[in-house]
């Protein structure tokens, strides 16, 4: 072998019997064929729950909310597509806070024109919480578009893979609840 400018012995290249077959892409980086290991799966989950992050807080920034008023209108909004109506108590124990910390907070959201108190209709001494039209509508504006767009990516999954991601994230919220 001759030597280099420098006067070194240039490496010489030496298979192992046993070495594995060269990744195309380097040693960091493995190419497009492969299935993502556990740990990306893992870090994407963490990527799109910081990225999800993000999107709340410019959501709240772009409706002058905080993350616990945000969240309450939230179970409000859904409570009302189940055709349900949801009590201050029931409010109170979904976001984990005191009776007085989630009246505070309902004296708030009517305050901005989110909500309204209603009577409940069983319970004459119960009050509910409702969306008023103005609040389920600045909520949709607010979150429209994003919405679509996360819609559009769930439906270019094949069923098979849509079963695979919901019983992945069944087990991921499984175990950490």
């Amino acid at each position: 072998m001759s030597k280099d400018e420098a006067g070194r012995q240039p490496l010489e290249r030496v298979e192992a019997p046993d070495a594995p077959t060269p990744r195309p892409g380097g040693y960091w980086y493995q190419g497009s064929g492969h299935a993502p290991s556990s740990v990306e799966v893992l870090n994407l989950l963490r990527r799109y729950r910081e990225s999800e992050r993000r999107m709340r807080s410019r959501t709240r920034e772009s409706m002058s909310m905080g993350e616990t008023d945000l969240l309450a209108l939230r179970y409000v909004l859904r409570a009302q597509s189940a055709g349900e109506l949801l009590r201050q108590r029931d409010l109170a124990r979904e976001l984990d806070i005191s009776a007085a910390s989630v009246s505070v907070l309902v004296d708030r959201l009517i305050r901005d024109g989110y909500v309204r108190r209603v009577p409940f209709p069983s319970d004459r001494r119960s009050v509910a919480i409702e969306p008023t039209i103005s609040g389920d509508h600045e909520v949709r504006e607010t979150l429209s578009e994003m919405h679509r767009r996360m819609l559009e990516t769930v439906e270019t999954l094949t069923e098979v893979e849509r079963a695979a991601v919901a019983k992945f994230l069944s087990g991921l919220i499984t175990s950490v609840d």
